[in-house]
């Protein structure tokens, strides 16, 4: 079985070209079915029938019994033995016949404009931290405001070199997204002095990646996630919703709307592969729309 699962991640790194997360995500779902199948006595994946698979997702389902983690625990076996059966390595498929949960459509929490600014005015202040390098408040400031006004994912903003940013035409060059994709974002006129103001305190530019630690090797994503919660719980944002990165790339993608921008700009500047995961975003403008019809004085 483990030669089987080697196979299928390379596919998926090689030629689905998913993204890394993604892959490291099949490797446990699929790890931890392959253990389950061994622990009731299957050897052979030709002897794997849909009971033991819906037998491993409704035990899995008592451990993690989010929606969204059975849907993908589910679309990984499918992947997994559709893969087996296209390779010729199964005759049958015994993911086949199953569902995959849907999930519950939630609105994304957004911060509004107050909280945002909160939020990236909290860098600037000294007394956040006690280690101070040069050149932290300019990058943790460009790194926060690269989120919100560029829409990066985590593994898109660690992707950055300097190379990829484009001052003169005021263009970011995103190579690193996910599924192997590229984009080119426009860089917002008041990110290109916090781009000056960073590169400043870099020269001479030793590393090309974007974002550094305090070693001067590339930030990584513990560090990034140590970063941003310390900022959140400092500027209070986070203290009535979830806030993680992916909030401001919600706030990015809510505000192009406010701006006027359409569906397909804003899938375009999302890197989104299909037109379904930007059309959320119009529901959160919806929201927005029945709360101030309820706030209209009612006068019967």
């Amino acid at each position: 079985m483990k030669e089987e699962l080697a196979d299928f991640l390379r596919f998926c790194a090689v030629e689905r070209r998913l993204a890394p997360l993604t892959c490291a995500a099949y490797e446990r779902d699929v790890s931890a079915c392959l253990g389950y199948l061994k622990g009731q006595g299957l050897e052979d994946l030709a002897e794997v029938r849909p009971t033991h698979l819906r037998g491993f997702l409704a035990e899995d389902a008592q451990r993690r019994p989010a929606p969204s983690s059975q849907a993908r625990a589910t679309a990984a076996l499918k992947s997994f033995f559709r893969f087996l059966v296209d390779d010729e390595q199964l005759e049958r498929d015994p993911a086949r016949p199953l569902r995959t949960p849907k999930k519950r459509e939630a609105l994304p929490d957004v911060l509004t404009m107050a909280e945002l600014e909160r939020l990236l005015a909290a860098p600037a202040r000294g007394d956040l931290w006690k280690r101070h390098f040069r050149g932290k408040a300019e990058r943790d400031r460009m790194l926060l405001a690269l989120f919100a006004y560029a829409g990066l994912r985590r593994s898109e903003l660690l992707g950055l070199d300097w190379d990829d940013v484009d001052l003169s035409r005021r263009l970011l060059y995103v190579r690193k997204a996910k599924g192997g994709r590229q984009r080119v974002v426009p860089i917002h006129p008041a990110l290109a002095p916090l781009f000056a103001a960073y590169y400043a305190t870099r020269v001479p530019l030793v590393e090309q990646a974007l974002f550094v630690g305090v070693q001067g090797k590339p930030l990584n994503y513990t560090q990034l996630g140590q970063v941003f919660r310390h900022y959140v719980a400092s500027s209070g944002v986070g203290e009535r919703k979830r806030v993680t990165p992916h909030t401001l790339r919600h706030v990015f993608a809510s505000e192009l709307l406010r701006a006027g921008a359409n569906l397909r700009q804003v899938q375009e500047l999302l890197g989104h592969k299909h037109l379904d995961s930007t059309q959320r975003y119009t529901r959160v403008t919806a929201h927005e729309l029945r709360g101030a019809v309820k706030r209209l004085r009612w006068v019967g």
